[in-house]
């Protein structure tokens, strides 16, 4: 016979209450996304100085801080 439903979603949500990542796993996610980051932040400060590409510079910049704050976030969560 087959369990309750409700039985069913308290396990599943305490199997995921139990997963952590490691913490090389969670070092090497915050790396990549902090490289990948400070990378289009300086690629978004060379183009900026040529002429009629800021928009493509602003596009680049933004890009540039989501993943650097994706890093972070990656570390601390």
């Amino acid at each position: 016979m087959s369990q309750p439903a409700s039985q069913q979603q308290q396990e599943s949500s305490k199997n995921q209450q139990e997963y952590q990542d490691c913490l090389p796993c969670k070092l090497t996610g915050a790396g990549a996304f902090g490289g990948l980051g400070a990378y289009a932040l300086l690629e978004a400060q060379k183009i900026h100085k040529l002429p009629g590409k800021q928009s493509t510079a602003v596009g680049l910049g933004v890009v540039g801080v989501v993943f650097v704050s994706a890093g972070l976030y990656r570390l601390v969560i």
